[in-house]
């Protein structure tokens, strides 16, 4: 695993209309992570919050995403606008057989 983002504060952002990326983060640095939609997997703690496993959604050329659902938001207390503290490690890829 290699850690991507460490303890850093982001913004919980909220986009009508997105679908199930209605509430989601967006992780600075990361356009150059190679790697299609389904094959990243990241995991982590958003708010001491624990993420086993999560879809990290590539946009090409563009920083990475990953969707907030309602479970974590409540476990978090959290909404739309609000800021979260995050540690994210990239999981490898499915394509090299280690998730």
């Amino acid at each position: 695993m290699i850690k991507i983002i460490d303890n850093q504060k982001l913004e919980l952002h909220y986009k009508e209309g997105f679908g199930s990326w209605t509430y989601h983060l967006k992780f600075p640095g990361t356009a150059d992570i190679k790697g299609r939609w389904g094959h990243l997997k990241v995991s982590g703690t958003i708010d001491n919050y624990t993420i086993d496993s999560i879809n990290f959604f590539t946009i090409g050329g563009q920083d990475k995403l990953i969707s907030i659902n309602d479970k974590i938001r409540k476990a978090i207390s959290k909404s739309g606008g609000d800021t979260v503290t995050v540690t994210l490690y990239l999981l490898t890829s499915k394509e090299d057989g280690d998730i």
